[in-house]
């Protein structure tokens, strides 16, 4: 039976809502011990979320590797957009690594926003790294699920959700299940330059804000991520009313 490992609660959710899903995948998956087995198991949660009838987007960014590389760069005198280049290089060989596992995806990292409208077509799964200099993977992936008019937008991190302070200085840092888009902007203060951003940035929540598109934050667990796919309460959901 094709949804005999699935519980009657998520049974109804596929059986009712069929949706175009844009994640983007944390870097973080392919730099640490474990990478393989891990890309493997959320290449599985994808393949059968497309299977129930889904559509699915993924964006991978570029995680250690490609900061380690920029920090290079930067010392030896790179320029800003010199060093973007190399982080985009950077999630498009993680993309590439994706690719390898899905037997769904679309053959090529898409390049253009455009692909994903085409592999879409194919019922194939696009997948992404960098697309431009001066846009962080989180932005592309925002810009993707605006393009698709996704009905909701994964934002896979290792922090795991939005915390009302950074969790690495406070240990009493607290998850939030919610959080308005004024009251992440306040938490959000990072830096723009290349291989900093962590969670979200600016010109990424400013394209959520704008597309309004449903969007959730949780961490890269296989359990976590294939929980967001199908309804379930997990990480922090970004709300466009204050709260």
């Amino acid at each position: 039976m094709k949804y005999r490992n699935v519980n009657f609660k998520t049974f109804l959710y596929i059986l009712l809502e069929q949706m175009k899903t844009v994640v983007k995948i944390s870097g973080s998956v392919f730099d640490e011990a474990g990478a393989e087995e891990r890309i493997r198991e959320l290449a599985s949660v994808f393949e059968s979320y497309v299977q129930d009838g889904n559509s699915l987007a993924l964006v991978v960014g570029g995680g250690k590797r490609s900061r380690e590389l920029i920090e290079l760069g930067r010392k030896l005198g790179a320029t800003e957009d010199v060093l973007d280049e190399i982080g985009i290089d950077v999630t498009r060989i993680n993309a590439k690594l994706l690719i390898s596992c899905i037997k769904d995806s679309y053959p090529k990292v898409i390049t253009d926003l455009r692909e994903a409208d085409i592999a879409w077509a194919m019922k194939k799964i696009p997948v992404a790294g960098g697309l431009s200099p001066g846009h962080s993977t989180n932005a592309v992936a925002a810009l993707l699920a605006e393009h698709l008019r996704a009905d909701l937008f994964v934002n896979s991190t290792k922090a795991g959700g939005v915390f009302d302070r950074d969790p690495k200085k406070y240990p009493d840092a607290r998850l939030m299940e919610k959080v308005d888009v004024e009251g992440l902007k306040k938490i959000i203060k990072g830096s723009s330059e290349a291989g900093t951003y962590e969670l979200l940035d600016e010109v990424s929540i400013g394209i959520i804000e704008r597309s309004r598109v449903r969007t959730l934050v949780t961490g890269t667990g296989t359990a976590e991520v294939k929980k967001a796919l199908y309804g379930e309460k997990v990480g922090t959901m970004i709300v466009f009313e204050r709260i």
